[in-house]
């Protein structure tokens, strides 16, 4: 767990600088690279959201290795595209393993760390991923997740939606492997507020909605909930939810205010919106955000802010017991202690995640975003 404490100078120091605590830094590191492998979807629906979450490790891997590597060894991600498929997922992880040799994989994505878990036990891998789903890590004793889940989202919006005083909720889900495990528990919320509830799953793959959210438009909500994990799909929705005159707040469980061709791709309807869940706050930690924004040309999403504590992990397990993926595993099931970029320290559950406590509703005014204000529903 990353238990919350105040903004200490220190702790916003090494999350920003290449130091990771218990490896030494010595002169610039010239031995056989450690690689870590990196399966990502860098081509279909899904690859719009990597290009600021890439941002993070390679943030990462540079400051490291500017700070003397890991032993004296650079880092190294090596990547392989998944399109963010299972089976692209799979093919991607054999090669970085049984190819390239990779002791240690970053991904993301449900349906593609599904797909890779079995493997990652067989091949006796780690993977660290930013996967939301919960509980679908923990069948694996290979993956761990260093993340938000809705399972922790869910009592922030209960709390936020039962004091706005929400009636009717009209979600529109992924229909793929996240928005199938995300779907019962937003179904749940709702319910147990006494809201009426409608939901649309819709097509990742497609680009006009206008039919399910005219079906959403008759049902008349006073707040619209929108998953799609970031997707171009998920743009898409939002801005024809607008076009279509329902003015009802949106709410997001995925922070992807930061992430340029995101925002770009939404347009002036990301005023209002709603997002619960983790924020990569400029005020925990502004070292971290500004060698971002230098390095990227924009501020990080929470997405690689997670992806470059992963790195700091991986570092720091290389560091004590080397380049070997059972001993990496080991030291990440056991993890305790190490800090956070987004404050705090970090602890490993039973369960393989991850869970932090600097979670909040989230509102854009102004053009910023800002901790989310009391509201009163619109009927």
């Amino acid at each position: 767990m990353i238990e919350r404490s105040s903004f200490l100078t220190s702790l916003a120091a090494v999350g920003a600088v290449g130091a990771v605590p218990g490896v030494a830094s010595a002169a610039p590191a010239s031995g056989t690279p450690y690689k870590i492998g990196v399966t990502f979807p860098l081509s279909g629906p899904l690859a719009t959201l990597i290009t600021n979450a890439r941002g993070g490790p390679e943030l990462a891997v540079e400051q490291i290795n500017a700070a003397g590597g890991v032993n004296g060894h650079p880092l190294e991600l090596v990547y392989e595209d998944t399109q963010g498929t299972p089976e692209g997922g799979i093919a991607a992880m054999r090669k970085l393993v049984q190819v390239n040799g990779v002791q240690a994989v970053l991904t993301i994505f449900t349906n593609v760390v599904t797909a890779q878990m079995p493997l990652a036990d067989a091949l006796k891998v780690p993977t660290m991923s930013t996967v939301e789903s919960p509980g679908l890590v923990t069948k694996s004793q290979f993956s761990f997740a260093h993340t938000q889940t809705i399972n922790t989202e869910a009592p922030l919006l209960a709390k936020y939606w039962k004091a706005a005083g929400y009636k009717k909720l009209y979600a529109f889900i992924g229909n793929n492997a996240y928005g199938q495990l995300i779907e019962p528990t937003v179904k749940k919320v709702a319910n147990d507020l006494g809201m009426e509830y409608a939901e649309s799953f819709i097509d990742l793959n497609q680009t006009d909605y206008r039919g399910v959210i005219a079906k959403a438009r008759d049902f008349n909500p006073d707040m619209v909930f929108v998953s799609a994990q970031g997707s171009s799909a998920e743009t898409a929705v939002i801005r024809q939810i607008r076009e279509l005159d329902i003015t009802a707040p949106i709410y997001d469980p995925g922070n992807y205010f930061y992430d340029r061709s995101w925002r770009a791709a939404v347009g002036p309807y990301v005023n209002g919106m709603y997002f619960v869940g983790l924020n990569m706050d400029s005020r925990i930690n502004p070292a971290f955000v500004e060698a971002f924004k230098k390095k990227n040309g924009q501020s990080p999403t929470y997405i690689a802010a997670e992806l470059y504590d992963i790195i700091k992990i991986y570092a720091y397990a290389i560091g004590k017991v080397g380049y070997n993926g059972v001993a990496i595993r080991d030291v990440i099931a056991n993890l305790n202690g190490l800090p956070s970029v987004f404050g705090g320290k970090i602890q490993m559950g039973a369960d393989h995640y991850s869970i932090s406590s600097t979670m909040d509703v989230w509102n854009v005014r102004g053009g910023e975003l800002l901790h989310a204000l009391p509201v009163k529903a619109t009927h």
